[in-house]
């Protein structure tokens, strides 16, 4: 999975698109120094992620950010 796209959105979430849900928008939003997946907008049925993709797609947006440090610190991990 790749991050294709990412844009800064009001009220300080971002917005990103990855190259595997390429339909799907994903809002994220910043919690202890890190983001982490708020919200999906244009889901369907038939492609819905599943934890390992929203794992993915959190790593992916802080690595690109700068914050893998704080997000590998969080207390909740899978």
């Amino acid at each position: 999975m790749k991050l294709v796209n990412w844009s800064y959105a009001k009220r300080y979430n971002i917005k990103a698109i990855f190259d595997e849900f390429p339909h799907v928008v994903v809002w994220f939003r910043q919690i202890g120094g890190y983001y982490f997946i708020f919200t999906m907008k244009g889901l369907t049925p038939e492609h819905i992620p599943n934890r390992r993709d929203y794992v993915k797609m959190e790593y992916l947006l802080n690595k690109d950010l700068g914050l893998l440090e704080a997000y590998k610190a969080r207390k909740y991990k899978v």
